[in-house]
């Protein structure tokens, strides 16, 4: 269903390629925003996304793309950015050429292992030339650890208790208290690029290669261990457990211990008490996932 009017995304579009909607396809996905494929006069087909927020958006993702682009990250092209007012709010267009292909997490099941894992190893190469770039100053979300509020902690442990058991609650307050001593005692990380969402739903595979990696609305300086982590908790059964596919094909291009500099527990305990925290509450299965992976994490 489109969301935003018709005429201010043929605007939008007009206004950045010089051409014509022909065809207007919503995408599924696409984080917060709206987001289409459009097919345009003279065979162009290009990707719009639509955010609805206080102040132009899609500026630092465009320009950390391209840097990322630069360092060898399949990225698509973004072809220009719109920002309307339509009754009192402000939407913001970013126009991209569109990247043919499917979603990696699509093709889990579908392909055979063999060829999934190789992806997985061609991903952690993807990922090491990511970080190798310097943000821009003051460009994109940054990324830090925080510190576990004990009111917050409490809550998720008594939400587990009820949803699991008492002993899954312990390995929730044993996490932030591991998260606690790492924010506490240890000095920050060092900052580098991150995509911030680098899962399998956001690595389009086509003809066997992974052609684009999308959705880099959460990107910014961070330590290499944020995307590492995220991929360990988020990536989705059976990919979440091969991290170790994930770090070979890393070693290709960096060692990923010393990306990571030994912080990947902490950011991957701190992103699971995020998403115990959630409005929306997991499901008992995210929920045991997040309880493995934080038992995991301060079993040493």
């Amino acid at each position: 269903m489109v969301t935003t009017p018709r005429p201010l995304i043929d605007s939008a579009v007009r206004s950045v390629c010089g051409r014509d909607v022909e065809r207007l396809v919503p995408l599924a996905g696409g984080g917060m925003n709206e987001t289409y494929r459009a097919e345009l006069t003279g065979d162009l087909t290009v990707v719009v996304r639509i955010a609805r927020q206080d102040a132009s958006w899609f500026v630092d993702e465009a320009q950390l793309m391209a840097q990322a682009r630069e360092a060898g990250v399949p990225t698509a092209e973004v072809l220009g950015l719109e920002h309307l007012d339509h009754e009192g709010e402000l939407l913001s267009f970013s126009v991209q050429r569109f990247l043919p292909g499917r979603s990696l997490d699509e093709l889990v099941g579908v392909l055979p292992a063999t060829e999934l894992e190789r992806l997985v190893l061609d991903a952690g190469e993807i990922l090491a030339r990511v970080h190798s770039v310097t943000p821009y100053a003051g460009r994109g979300i940054r990324h830090e650890l925080r510190l576990p509020d004990e009111d917050a902690v409490a809550k998720i442990s008594r939400i587990v208790a009820e949803t699991l058991d008492p002993a899954a609650a312990a390995v929730v307050e044993r996490g932030a208290d591991f998260l606690r001593r790492e924010v506490t005692t240890r000095p920050a990380p060092p900052l580098s690029l991150a995509q911030g969402d680098f899962l399998p739903k956001n690595l389009l595979v086509h003809d066997g290669t992974v052609v684009g990696v999308i959705d880099w609305e959460f990107a910014g300086p961070a330590s290499p261990a944020f995307d590492l982590a995220r991929w360990e908790v988020s990536a989705g059964a059976p990919l979440h457990d091969r991290s170790d596919l994930l770090r070979r094909g890393y070693a290709r291009v960096a060692d990923p211990e010393s990306a990571a500099a030994g912080f990947t527990p902490a950011f991957a305990i701190d992103w699971t008490l995020e998403m115990l925290a959630w409005k929306n509450p997991a499901s008992p299965a995210q929920f045991a996932r997040c309880v493995d992976v934080i038992a995991r994490c301060t079993n040493s």
